[in-house]
């Protein structure tokens, strides 16, 4: 679990949303994404995350962060690997203290295995709501999710060798009426395979995917 802590902020910035990419370790998109997705999130919270990030010990090597996004029009975030302790954290402008895994506990997720990697949030997609959630692969790549026949994209924002293997962060949307134990398409060695993720976020949603 996220060990968090909340900063309340008063914002009256929009993020804007664009392609993957950012400072850090691998990441999505190239140098034109890159330049994007530095415009969506404000400069002013980036200061702010990496000032409480330095206070709590988290903060990031050469003070870089990644943008990280998601389709469907949440807001971004950023992630990074804490110079000190070695700890993968995520922030946003709400959340602007490091919500952080470290790195004991990702050694010990199942190799080749998927885990979910965080909510972020319930957001309106098409008017109905929907939950942004990040996903961690260990060892292997993802495809897409899926439940009850339908397919849900991933978008890949993060990869870090960390723990003895290679883990890719994805982020996607699901629906809100449609929580459960997803399918995950996923590559493995060059084969196709197929994981079981728990995206029951919420009691009273969770459905048979």
């Amino acid at each position: 679990m996220f060990c968090a802590v909340l900063v309340g902020v008063l914002c009256g910035v929009s993020a804007c949303t664009g392609a993957s990419g950012g400072d850090g370790p691998t990441a999505a998109g190239g140098a034109a994404s890159t330049a994007a997705a530095e415009h969506a999130f404000p400069e002013s919270f980036k200061k702010l995350i990496l000032r409480t990030a330095k206070a709590d010990g988290t903060a990031p090597a050469g003070d870089r962060f990644t943008v990280i996004e998601y389709d469907g029009g949440y807001d971004p975030e950023l992630i990074w690997q804490a110079e000190k302790t070695g700890d993968l954290c995520v922030a946003s402008e709400i959340v602007t203290a490091g919500r952080c895994k470290t790195e004991k506990q990702i050694a010990e997720k199942r190799l080749p295995g998927v885990d979910l990697f965080g909510d972020s949030g319930l957001f309106n997609r098409q008017e109905d709501p929907w939950w942004a959630v990040r996903v961690m692969a260990s060892g292997e790549t993802i495809d897409h999710l899926s439940c009850q026949g339908k397919n849900f994209p991933v978008r890949q924002v993060y990869s870090i060798s960390l723990a003895g293997a290679q883990r890719i962060i994805y982020t996607a949307a699901i629906p809100r009426n449609l929580q459960g134990e997803y399918r995950v398409a996923v590559q493995r060695d060059g084969q196709s395979d197929e994981e079981r993720l728990d995206l029951g976020l919420e009691k009273g949603y969770v459905v048979q995917c």
